[in-house]
């Protein structure tokens, strides 16, 4: 990385300061259980968290996103019993506090991961309700017509029960049924309820009283399943009551959907989606890195950016290579090093939010179930601190050397990611710039434009095996290069020659 570039981006921040987005950089996901133990008992805990506030730092995290903190009868904490609390095995609120303040002092907002299109089978509104629909004289004759439950127990209405058929059986009763689209054991809310859609709201400030910057919003597509126009609605309702309480919170949202179901969803006023197109086996990065053909991905992000750009309120992209529910990068190409740093370099000279997976920034693996893609932090090769996996997975983890190996390596995967986090760091266009493709003469070459006024950064990929001359078409000057195993690029003549798998940007 060139020195003098750090000058010049450092500059633009002063020049160019950033918009009033609540989310100015990278945000890390961690799966609270395989992440840090801080107690012995080898379960990731919230105080084991805060330990590492050091390394998010070396990262240059700006965001934190927790998987589900609360009560449940799961391992993954999707089925929620108590909305206002913490899990005991992670800590206690009190822990919870100790975290937000130390995370405050080091420039990191919280994301609380908020579940509200359904809670647990378990949780005492959804046990009432089902004990009330167990009570004679309730018989079926008489349900049909005015269920008695239903005027002596509200919470029979926060959830989508039916009469002789549904989805799932109420246990207890005869004829009564549930709906809970992921299993019986997450029954969905019925949030056209106002008593429901109150509870939710009150659960979003209670956790924004306590220091919550931003929440990701989870399977923002089935509040209402297919009924888009729904979806959207309740969408725009939960933003907007958030935004109310905090103009500045953050919100992103999981819309696991095609390209018109996302751009129709950022008409609620949501800050983000998660950019599903770009992640994965089957996305547009590790397909590009298989074909080698930068100009294609060039063009299929400057299209998507430019639907971005059209929207009538200013978003932020939400980037990532993975996540709790996918096949970890590394796996994915098959644990080579190039390829991985590439996919990396790729992501993270994109606009917008990056989100990078615990694990990811050192080559964690895991695939198949989603208990392997969950597996324990490795912070060093002998495994010590390391927590327990998931008890139903059924991979190990493939990586041997951790941070700490990993920290005196400067060739390493964990050495890459600072770098490439620091130049997000020192340049601001990333955070809400713009991009546009550029016409390389070379097709293996990805090649596009990060701008925002007059701040524009040229950020070039080399995807081939080759080493690429390329005229140099766009001006400004090369501040930063990123050697991927095979040299730097440099410049001789107004010729940019980029060794294999080489990357640079241009001010």
């Amino acid at each position: 990385m060139r020195i003098f570039g750090r000058v010049i981006c450092l500059l633009l921040v002063i020049l160019f300061p950033l918009s009033s987005f609540a989310m100015e950089g990278p945000v890390y996901e961690v799966f609270v259980s395989s992440f840090m133990d801080s107690n012995g008992d080898s379960i990731g805990d919230i105080s084991g968290i805060k330990e590492q506030i050091p390394y998010l730092q070396s990262l240059s995290i700006k965001g934190i996103w927790l998987t589900p903190i609360h009560p449940s009868p799961s391992y993954h904490g999707y089925d929620v019993t108590d909305y206002k609390a913490i899990r005991k095995e992670y800590g206690s609120i009190e822990d919870f506090k100790g975290l937000i303040s130390e995370l405050d002092d080091a420039g990191i907002a919280f994301l609380l991961d908020f579940v509200v299109n359904h809670s647990s089978s378990e949780h005492p509104w959804f046990v009432s309700a089902c004990e009330s629909l167990s009570i004679e004289p309730c018989g079926a004759e008489k349900c049909t017509k005015e269920p008695l439950c239903r005027q002596h127990n509200p919470y029979v209405e926060y959830y989508n029960f039916t009469y002789g058929s549904g989805q799932h059986s109420v246990k207890g009763t005869k004829g009564w049924y549930y709906l809970g689209v992921f299993g019986p054991h997450m029954p969905d809310f019925n949030l056209d309820n106002k008593n429901v859609r109150h509870e939710l709201m009150d659960i979003a400030h209670f956790w924004m009283d306590l220091g919550v910057k931003g929440f990701r919003l989870d399977a923002v597509i089935h509040y209402y399943e297919q009924n888009s126009a729904k979806n959207e609605e309740f969408l725009r309702w939960l933003v907007a009551g958030i935004k109310e309480h905090n103009q500045n919170t953050y919100i992103v949202g999981e819309a696991w959907s095609d390209t018109a179901t996302v751009m129709r969803l950022y008409s609620s006023g949501i800050d983000s989606l998660f950019d599903f197109a770009i992640h994965g086996s089957t996305g547009i990065i590790a397909e590009s890195l298989r074909s080698r053909d930068g100009k294609a991905l060039s063009e299929r992000l400057e299209k998507h950016y430019s639907s971005l750009q059209a929207l009538d309120n200013p978003v932020q992209n939400a980037v990532f290579l993975g996540n709790h529910d996918t096949g970890r990068i590394a796996g994915i190409l098959r644990r080579d090093l190039q390829k991985t740093k590439q996919a990396a370099a790729l992501y993270l000279t994109l606009p917008g939010v990056p989100f990078i997976y615990y694990g990811e920034e050192i080559g964690m693996t895991g695939s198949g179930r989603d208990e392997n893609k969950r597996l324990p932090m490795l912070w060093n090769a002998n495994g010590d601190g390391l927590c327990l996996a998931p008890s139903d997975a059924d991979q190990k983890q493939k990586l041997k050397q951790g941070v700490f190996e990993q920290d005196g390596d400067e060739a390493s995967l964990l050495n890459f990611y600072r770098e490439l986090l620091s130049v997000r760091e020192q340049c601001p266009v990333f955070a809400n710039g713009k991009l546009k493709a550029i016409d390389a003469q070379n097709s293996s070459l990805a090649a596009w434009q990060v701008f925002d006024g007059e701040d524009r950064l040229t950020v070039l990929h080399n995807l081939s095996a080759e080493p690429i001359k390329e005229p140099i078409s766009w001006g400004g000057e090369l501040i930063f290069v990123f050697d991927l195993g095979e040299g730097v690029p440099e410049i001789i003549d107004n010729i940019l020659l980029m060794p294999a798998f080489s990357s640079c940007i241009f001010y």
